[in-house]
Order: C-alpha cells, then structure tokens, then sequence
C-alpha cells in the first residue's frame, strides 16, 4: 500500500486522472488502484510464505510451523491492504506534489507503526487484557491478533471472528470515506486540505 500515496499524487500533478476520469468514476478509479495494490501484496506474501515454508522443511522443522494460522494471515492481510491502499488513495488526492505526499506518509505510516510499538507488551503478557483490547481495535487487529494467535496458548475461539468482523467493518466505513474523499480532492489543486476538511468531505461527500 505504501506506494499507493505516491503514485496517486503524481498520476493528479501530472493531470493523468483527468484522462482516466473520462473513461471511469471516481471510485472505480479508486477501486481499480486498490485491487493493484491487492493483486501486489497477495504475490509478495506468497513467495514470502512458500519460501518459509521451503526453509522449515529443509531445516526439518515443518512440525513447528503454524500451518492453520496462514489463512488468518491472508484474511488480515487483505482486510489491512484494503484499508491501507483505500486511506493511501484519499490522502494522495488532497496532494498536489510529492513534497505535499511526503510530509503526509507519516499519517499512513501510524495504523501500521503503533501496533508495532506495542508488539512488546504484547509479547510479554498476550492474554491480559489491555492486550485482548488492543488486539480487538480494528486498525491493530491484522497485527497484534494474529501475533497473539501465533503465540502458545493461543486465543480464545470466539476473539479471531470477533476481531475479523471488527475489521471488515471497518474496512467497509474506511473505503466509504476514502472514496468521498477521493472524489471531491482528485482534481482539486492547491494547498492540501486540513484534516477538518477532509473529515467534511468524508460526511457530506
């Protein structure tokens, strides 16, 4: 998702949208990139995964490796690109250069940097429960869920489907919003938006 916020801020300084958007809407223009970004994190994470799995049996110890766990992860990967990519393309329409993307990439960066920056707690106590909360957020479920799954012990049955539902939910409210956005900043020019604007633009398209 990360080049997401890049390639549209270019495609809108160069006016490249403004051809596409006489052939496509707004969202599915924005659909269309999003189902890119997908199509990318689904063929990396698959050499990702089939490599792990080539180098535990060669290691020989196929026994340790959590088979069960890599549907999860493919679950959660799609529900987090989904919400990245869809999040990357309304902020790379409110910019009008790369230096405006630039100084944004820091927002985009937070959903994935703060789950990371309790990954430690986490790890030390997995079945307290500041972590079940945490783990139960919607942006810090594709994370901290599947890390607690991973962990011995597990989690109990009913957290994974509960932070699932938790997810899909919330992707379904980012696109919502990333798409009114999108359509209301993709041919503005100018100065970036204030984050007051573009929550209007999320409410009142």
């Amino acid at each position: 998702s990360a080049p997401m916020l890049q390639n549209v801020t270019q495609d809108k300084s160069q006016r490249v949208v403004e051809t596409l958007l006489g052939a496509a809407t707004p969202f599915e223009l924005m659909a269309g990139k999003v189902l890119g970004s997908t199509g990318v994190s689904l063929t990396s994470s698959a050499l990702y995964v089939i490599a792990g799995v080539v180098a535990v049996n060669a290691l020989g110890i196929a026994g340790m490796l959590p088979l069960s766990l890599i549907l999860w992860f493919y679950v959660y990967l799609l529900c987090d690109v989904i919400i990245l990519a869809s999040f990357a393309a309304a902020l790379g329409a409110c910019c009008s250069t790369q230096q405006d993307a630039q100084n944004l990439a820091i927002v985009l960066l937070l959903p994935v940097l703060l789950p990371m920056f309790m990954m430690t707690n986490v790890l030390r106590q997995p079945h307290s429960m500041v972590a079940m909360v945490l783990s139960l957020c919607p942006p810090f479920t594709p994370i901290l869920m599947l890390l607690r799954q991973s962990l011995s012990g597990g989690v109990p049955v009913w957290q994974p489907w509960a932070g699932l539902i938790g997810v899909l939910a919330f992707a379904a409210v980012t696109v919502w919003a990333a798409s009114r956005i999108f359509r209301v900043a993709i041919l503005m020019q100018g100065k970036p938006p204030r984050l007051s604007q573009m929550m209007a633009w999320a409410l009142k398209g």
